[in-house]
């Protein structure tokens, strides 16, 4: 009976790692995809345009 609560419980360890490492591992890269945004954000800012576009008539030749 020991020798068989030795074995579940070192495959619930197995998979609780598993998943430990699952889980750390989309955790830094969802941190990393949120920095690259926010540095995208921070050094390329949407520029304002502060010439107004005009309707112009097209020439036919």
């Amino acid at each position: 009976m020991q020798d068989f609560f030795n074995l579940v419980m070192l495959i619930c360890a197995a998979l609780a790692s598993m998943g430990f490492g699952v889980w750390a591992a989309y955790a830094i890269v969802r941190a990393g995809f949120a920095l690259m945004h926010w540095h995208s954000r921070q050094s390329n800012p949407t520029p304002v345009s502060t010439v107004k576009p005009t309707t112009e008539a097209a020439r036919v030749s």
